[in-house]
Order: structure tokens, then C-alpha cells, then sequence
């Protein structure tokens, strides 16, 4: 346990800007090799798979990569391709499978790309953080994110690391040099991000008043929402939850009240219907946090403009920093460590007899 209560989470934190330099450097001097490794015979479909934030990574990642590429990407949590793999996997398809995880010793994760190899006969690439790993030690073409490596047991820096990761990965299948470029622009953004807004964030994570959380994204912020409700729940045990934008009419919204912080992941794409549902949820009572490109009025009680400059497949890590501090910050208001939440683990393993081994 650290010596003093979140501070490896703060660490983490903050300073992981100084990751994604690594990240940029690292994935772009591999830029050849990703080429050819997506290129070596047409795809049909790329699966994303993780467990818990490298999942809902995996869905900011699958919208990302058929953006930018064109073909069919989709995500999966790890179990549901090695236990329903007639439901998950597609025979017959030229397909990839990217397996995401921090630790790279999930046993979900390893035993979905194990039996990804045994129905799809494919190799799998894997984005860990750890290079003894098994996931990367299996699968050589792994990209290892060492810089991101944690002590905390919430993910992060890891997140928004090998989100990055995936991100670059996208742009180099696609053969979008300008969006690889545009990416190189996050860490300096991150930076000013957390100059801007730490001193707010931190009054809004110790409001009393507020005692639900509901984050909302579409398109590829949905991912991003749902990472977000992780944290907040995984860190400061609030009761937190996390929607498609136009989702939450059809039924969650009977839960908003007074006490109920609605923070919405704005895109460009679906802006217009975003703000609306954003007045809609604060006519019921509830306060309304916006994270947009640029600074919102309308809908909004708190607004955090990004102000990067960036297309919104690019902007996915300047989201989540913030919320991720959020979520610290209500953790140490309620008086939790937000370096060890309770009844969690860092590496998720299976007992043998329940994997069926």
C-alpha cells in the first residue's frame, strides 16, 4: 500500500502524458512492421477483446479502426469468445483478433486467443504493458507498452496508453498519415488540460451534493463513458452508470434526481441530438457535466472544453484524464484509497476447474 492514500493513482495520473510521448515514439518506430502485420492478407473483420477497462478500451478501438480502415471491427469482453464461440467467432472469415490487456496474464483473455487460434487458425496481436507477460511471450508481434506499467489496481495511464496504442494502430492499417500526426499533439494537450482543470475537477469530485453518476457517449465515446463509470465506481464505490447518448431516454433516465451528476462525452457527429437529451436531463433535476471540443452553454451546469484542435477519433485520452481524476477525487472525499478499491485485484486469474482446465 502506498504511504499516502492515492498517491500512486495521482501519480499515474498525472504524469501519464509523459507515457503517451513513449507511446508515440515506441508504436510510429514500428510503423513498417504494424503496416505489413495488418496487410499480410486482405481482413474481413478485426475483433477486439479485453476484460473490465480493456474491454470498454476495445469498443473506442473497434469504432476507431472501421472509421479509419473501412473494414468490419467489432468488440467483445474476452469470455464471451472462449465460451460462446459459435456465438462470436465467424468461420469462414479472414479475421484478426486484437487481444488487449494490462497485465497480460487475464486468464479470459488468454484463453479467448487460444481459442480464437483453434476456431479462426489466425495469429493474434496483442497490446499489453508487461513484456514477460504470457499474452506477449505467445503472440511476438505483441506491442508492450512498458512505460505504462502500474502499481495502482485501477487502470489509468494503461488505459489511455494502450487506447493510443490501438489508435495508431488504426491509422497505420488505414494508411491515415495525417490522423498518426494529428495524435502527436495529445500529450502537449493533456498537459494544458490538467493546468486548466485540475482545481475544478477536484471541487467537483468533493461535492456532497451530487451522489449518482451517469456517463453518457455515443460512437466511439461510448467506450470512453463506460471506462469512465468504471472508475468512478471501481475507485469511490458511487453508484455509476454508463450509456449510448440516446439510450438513456428509453427507461434509465426514471433514476435521474437532484443528486444525479449526467456527464456527457460530446462528439461533433451527433452534437446537436447530445445537447438535447444534456437540457432534457437537467428540466428533471439533474446537473450536467460536457467535455466537447469546445466550450458548451447550452445543457450544460460544468463544461471542460478540450480546445486540441483534434478530429473526435483522435480526442478519445483527453476525455477520460479528466474523468479519471473526477473519479480520484471522490474516492479521497469519501475517505477510500483509490490505490487499492475494495475487493478488486490488478490481474484477474481463474481457478483451473472453473476454466474448464
Amino acid at each position: 500500500m502506498s504511504e499516502t492514500k492515492g498517491s500512486n493513482t495521482r501519480e499515474e495520473i498525472l504524469g501519464q502524458t509523459a507515457v503517451w510521448e513513449k507511446v508515440l515514439q515506441d508504436v510510429l518506430g514500428r510503423e513498417e512492421r504494424i503496416r505489413d502485420f495488418f496487410h499480410r492478407e486482405p481482413l474481413d473483420e478485426v475483433v477486439f477483446i479485453g476484460c473490465g477497462s480493456t474491454y470498454y478500451l476495445s469498443l473506442c478501438a473497434a469504432a476507431t479502426f472501421q472509421s479509419l480502415t473501412g473494414t468490419s471491427a467489432r468488440a467483445l469482453p474476452s469470455s464471451e469468445v472462449f465460451l460462446f464461440p459459435q456465438a462470436s467467432l465467424s468461420k469462414g472469415k479472414n479475421t484478426l483478433l486484437v487481444a488487449i490487456s494490462r497485465s497480460g496474464e487475464t486468464t479470459e483473455t488468454l484463453l479467448a486467443a487460444r481459442k480464437f487460434e483453434e476456431t479462426c487458425g489466425r495469429n493474434v496481436l496483442a497490446i499489453t504493458c508487461y513484456e514477460d507477460s504470457a499474452l506477449a511471450t505467445q503472440y511476438p508481434d505483441a506491442l508492450v507498452v512498458t512505460a505504462a506499467k502500474e502499481r495502482s489496481v485501477a487502470q489509468t495511464r494503461s488505459f489511455a496508453s494502450m487506447l493510443l496504442t490501438a489508435q495508431l494502430c488504426a491509422g497505420i492499417a488505414g494508411g491515415q498519415a495525417d490522423y498518426c500526426e494529428q495524435l502527436k499533439a495529445l500529450p502537449g494537450h493533456g498537459e494544458r488540460l490538467i493546468a486548466e482543470q485540475h482545481r475544478f475537477i477536484k471541487e467537483l469530485g468533493e461535492n456532497e451534493r451530487l451522489a449518482k453518476f451517469v456517463f453518457l457517449g455515443s460512437g466511439p465515446n461510448y467506450g470512453l463513458a463506460c471506462e469512465a463509470m468504471l472508475k468512478m465506481k471501481e475507485m469511490s464505490l458511487s453508484p455509476s452508470e454508463a450509456f449510448h447518448f440516446l439510450e438513456f431516454r428509453h427507461g434509465p433516465k426514471s433514476a435521474v434526481d437532484e443528486k444525479t451528476l449526467v456527464v456527457g462525452l460530446l462528439s461533433d457527429s451527433a452534437r446537436d441530438y447530445e445537447i438535447a437529451l444534456l437540457k432534457e436531463m437537467r428540466a428533471l433535476g439533474a446537473k450536467t457535466l460536457v467535455l466537447a471540443e469546445r466550450e458548451v452553454k447550452e445543457g450544460a451546469d460544468y463544461a471542460i472544453p478540450l480546445n486540441a484542435g483534434l478530429p473526435e477519433l483522435a480526442r478519445g485520452v483527453l476525455y477520460i484524464l479528466p474523468l479519471q481524476l473526477l473519479a480520484y477525487y471522490r474516492a479521497l472525499a469519501r475517505g477510500l484509497d483509490p490505490d487499492v478499491p475494495l475487493h478488486l485485484d490488478a490481474v484477474v486469474k481463474l481457478k483451473m476447474e472453473e476454466a474448464g482446465g
